[in-house]
């Protein structure tokens, strides 16, 4: 606010603001409402409980498909993260930007059943060729690499989450200047230690930021990993396989409820520290700004 805005255009900006946040997550507010009901969803009485809550580690199959997400999500993240990071730095090195946007960008363009159904197709065709070779060679060793796995929905998790770590770290990028690492290499520092002490504090924030955006995408995405998943269930699956067959129980309510709880506070601390991290840096920059008065 300063000195010419209209404090009623100001209030209204963030009325509206508010609005659309709470529409956009009254689906998951009513999700959170029913899982405190002891009647379940549906039901004519509604009686507040924590009862589904304390459950809901008992529940086998939500745990060991939620030991699968939580592996899927912190192995696609360690991989990711990085890339996207090596690729926000060549981008900024490049002069053929709109190329390595283009790239970087393109799983987006494709509509995920798509994708993963030539992702499954893919994978399909590949192991059958492996299978054969191992064949006219004599050996088994072959046959199983890359049929549908851990492995073949890590490839789908990781295609899909890099363009947006890329974009989360690209933002961050944008207010660094590369002379900084310059100045540092003349003054002695390799590249790593350039990196690591120069630019990657200025670029925390983005780096963080995309890891926790990388696991709350593995948590959400459903399509890819049910074509290419192996063996096992990921946490969505179960929930969208128990809504189309016998319909959610009380566990899964609360499981949802729990893990979309968890992912606003994540997203919500990171924006808070943000904030007050940015505001203590203008405060510092106004001090710094201000004329020394001499006594």
């Amino acid at each position: 606010m300063n000195d010419y805005d209209n404090i009623w255009l100001h209030r209204a900006k963030w009325a509206y603001l508010l609005l659309v946040v709470i529409t956009l997550m009254s689906p998951v507010f009513y999700v959170m409402y029913i899982s405190f009901n002891l009647n379940g969803f549906g039901a004519a009485e509604y009686e507040f409980t924590w009862r589904w809550y304390g459950l809901i580690f008992s529940d086998r199959l939500l745990m060991q498909a939620l030991q699968w997400t939580g592996l899927l999500a912190v192995t696609t993240m360690v991989i990711t993260v990085p890339m996207a990071l090596m690729a926000a730095k060549l981008y900024k090195e490049s002069s053929n930007k709109l190329l390595i946007v283009f790239l970087m960008l393109a799983p987006l363009f494709v509509a995920p059943d798509i994708l993963g159904s030539a992702l499954l197709v893919y994978f399909k065709s590949l192991n059958a060729s492996f299978k054969w070779i191992g064949d006219i060679v004599g050996t088994s060793m072959f046959d199983n690499w890359f049929r549908l796995s851990f492995l073949t929905a890590l490839i789908g998790l990781i295609i899909y989450t890099t363009p947006y770590a890329f974009i989360v770290i690209l933002i961050t990028m944008g207010r660094y200047h590369k002379e900084q690492t310059e100045a540092a290499r003349a003054c002695g520092a390799n590249g790593w230690r350039a990196f690591w002490e120069i630019e990657f504090p200025q670029i925390r924030a983005g780096v963080f930021s995309a890891c926790s955006f990388t696991v709350i995408l593995c948590f959400n995405e459903y399509t890819r990993t049910s074509l290419l998943k192996g063996g096992f269930d990921t946490f969505t699956t179960v929930l969208i396989s128990q809504m189309l067959n016998e319909g959610m129980s009380e566990q899964s309510y609360a499981m949802s409820s729990f893990m979309s709880s968890v992912a606003i506070a994540l997203i919500g601390g990171i924006i808070l520290y943000t904030m007050i991290r940015s505001e203590a840096l203008a405060r510092e920059a106004r001090a710094k700004a201000e004329p020394v008065m001499s006594t």
